[in-house]
């Protein structure tokens, strides 16, 4: 797995042994060609971000800041590893549960990005509905994007689930069994 583009075009992310699904390279640039210039100066929130690859990623790509944050410890460290390695600079990691962290984290960011866990059968847990509340919208900048990834056909990744109150689905786009949501804030409550 490497970085795509920007100032560490090429970089190659070591990912940790173990649970971690790293977001695949084409569905990480196709994320990033949707964004476009967006990143550039933006501030960052990667949720569940395993090996720090779409928090990388940004910061390769200009954004003035990337918060990195994985519950896991082995995680954390590569993440740390792979920022140092890479010489990017405005990126931190936060050893946290996410949920927690969303809680009570004061910050603002322009694009928050989660890839929890997928749903992989009915009744597993669905960490993207949990996020989807009135605190996730209070972190996200006015014209911010909430960007989930999820595995088509359960929870959030099951066409019926995908309507939030207060949240507005501006984009979706399938790579795969892979889907990424595009929301914002709803405007109009």
């Amino acid at each position: 797995m490497r970085i795509i583009a920007g100032s560490a075009k090429g970089f190659a992310i070591k990912v940790p042994q173990g649970e971690v699904r790293p977001t695949q390279d084409r569905v990480r640039e196709a994320l990033f060609n949707i964004l476009g210039p967006i990143v550039d100066g933006s501030r960052i929130l990667d949720l569940f971000s395993g090996s720090g690859s779409v928090g990388l990623e940004s910061l390769s790509r200009g954004a003035a800041s990337a918060r990195m944050v994985d519950a896991s410890r082995d995680s954390c460290t590569m993440a740390t590893k792979n920022m140092e390695r890479s010489k990017l600079s405005g990126g931190s990691i936060t050893q946290s549960d996410c949920l927690q962290f969303v809680r009570r984290d004061r910050g603002r960011y322009d694009i928050i990005f989660a890839d929890p866990p997928y749903c992989k059968s009915f009744g597993d847990r669905d960490m993207i509905a949990e996020l989807m509340t009135d605190r996730l919208a209070e972190l996200l900048s006015p014209d911010g994007y909430f960007i989930a990834e999820a595995q088509e056909g359960y929870g959030v990744g099951d066409r019926l689930s995908r309507e939030f109150a207060g949240w507005k689905l501006v984009d979706e786009r399938n790579y795969g069994k892979n889907v990424i949501l595009f929301y914002q804030v709803d405007k109009e409550l």
